[in-house]
């Protein structure tokens, strides 16, 4: 499906929902979906934009967080995350009508979203659509006050997600490739400089520090034949020569890199797909309308899987500039076969941890605590990039495929994968201990 095809798919659910009377509708399903669908059009607009994971991650945050706290204002049964977030505080007036909040949500997460990414504008024109249905269903004054509260909440949360030295970063320097033998070194077929070398100094919304969870180091360094090292090396090697064809689709499943360069003769061009925080962003709304939860429950597990998303990623960013480990395909191509390339494209940083490991358990173990234990799905995120669907008994399944998916791509050593997996679990429960949102 493509995206110009997902968006006509968005347009029929609203107007579905203008054929709707304001004496039939049922606002709670509405805004419920609704809220999927602006979660929908975000992901769209992150894809379109080029951001790569930890970016990525820290988008669906804000907004998903902005909307929770509209949403939790007036629900006597949930907690705001103030003061449970790092340098978090907000203020929200507590005179306004239950339906005036609800419809404020949804505004404040597209005037949250909009100010993260570069084409604000779609937001802004799928914005326009909404606001006007909005009005044939509630009436204009009700909408101008919801969308009012939303601004408000926006601002604030905008204003606080720039004190997280993102703008900060986009200034510092390159990362300074080391003359330590084994340190993580550009990779074939393009050889880009090192991605978001500063990512570390993001402030965590929940994590004391982002090392506050450093998982084991690498095996030391060694081109010595039978060296631990040489043989970690070696089994990449020899898995990605033995695949087989479900092997070799798990690791193109999950791929999950949000830009690929492909190469057609002198021509080149972009490839674009969902990061690994947007197919777990997508396996959370799946499985939320397939239980059919209520929009508040909706929005809290938006807002804990997106948190437990960034503060993954700087956790892992910590680790892998500080190891600064070199990855296996320039391993292999120097001491074992120079025309070797992996199953997948070796992503632009350094190797320990495995980034998909880390933040996939991370995610499983959100999820199962509030969406629940083996629930079994189909998990269809990434048909629209022409893979087929895939099935899972829970959470934790899928999240140990999307581990091994790494060694299976040919981009991982296997103690990349086992230590990223502990690493994002602790993580996860942090995030589930620290915050009480009921």
């Amino acid at each position: 499906m493509s995206h110009r095809t997902r968006s006509l798919s968005l347009l029929i659910i609203i107007l579905t929902f203008c054929a709707c009377g304001s004496t039939t509708v049922d606002v709670d399903k509405m805004l419920q979906e609704d809220l999927h669908i602006w979660n929908i059009k975000l992901e769209e607009v992150i894809v379109t934009d080029f951001f790569p994971p930890p970016v990525a991650a820290r988008i669906y945050s804000y907004p998903n967080i902005a909307s929770y706290e509209v949403l939790q204002s007036t629900n006597e049964k949930f907690l705001s995350l103030s003061n449970q977030l790092n340098e978090f505080s907000l203020k929200i007036p507590s005179d306004k009508e239950e339906k005036t909040v609800k419809l404020s949500s949804l505004f404040a997460f597209h005037k949250t979203a909009r100010q993260l990414v570069f084409s604000g504008y779609l937001l802004d024109e799928f914005a326009l659509e909404y606001k006007a249905r909005l009005e044939k269903t509630f009436g204009p004054e009700i909408v101008t006050e919801a969308k009012q509260l939303g601004s408000n909440v926006a601002k604030q949360i905008v204003d606080w997600a720039k004190k997280d030295k993102y703008d900060e970063a986009r200034g510092y320097s390159k990362h300074s490739l080391s003359k330590k033998p084994g340190s993580w070194a550009p990779t074939p077929p393009d050889y880009m400089d090192a991605l978001e070398p500063s990512w570390m100094k993001i402030r965590p919304f929940v994590l004391d520090s982002a090392s506050q969870f450093r998982p084991g180091p690498p095996l030391t360094y060694s081109t010595e034949e039978d060296s631990p090292f040489m043989q970690e090396v070696k089994f990449v090697h020899e898995t990605v020569k033995n695949l087989d064809q479900e092997q070799t689709e798990i690791a193109k499943f999950w791929d999950c890199n949000p830009i690929i360069i492909k190469h057609h003769g002198h021509a080149s061009f972009a490839e674009k797909k969902l990061t690994p925080g947007g197919h777990w962003m997508s396996i959370a709304r799946a499985i939320s309308k397939k239980k059919n939860a209520a929009m508040m429950e909706t929005a809290e597990v938006y807002a804990l899987l997106s948190i437990g998303l960034h503060d993954s990623f700087i956790s892992c960013w910590e680790e892998k500039y500080r190891s600064d480990l070199i990855r296996p395909v320039t391993m292999i191509n120097q001491y074992i076969d120079a025309n070797w390339l992996p199953i997948l494209y070796t992503p632009n940083f350094p190797e320990h941890t495995s980034g998909h490991s880390v933040i996939s358990s991370c995610a499983a173990t959100i999820l199962t605590e509030k969406l629940g234990d083996n629930i079994a799905f189909i998990d269809s995120t990434e048909t629209p990039y022409g893979m087929p669907p895939r099935a899972f008994k829970s959470f934790q399944e899928a999240a140990d495929e999307a581990a091994i998916s790494r060694l299976y791509g040919g981009i991982h050593y296997r103690q990349a994968i086992d230590e990223g997996q502990t690493q994002g679990t602790n993580v996860g429960k942090l995030i589930l201990s620290k915050i009480k949102t009921r």
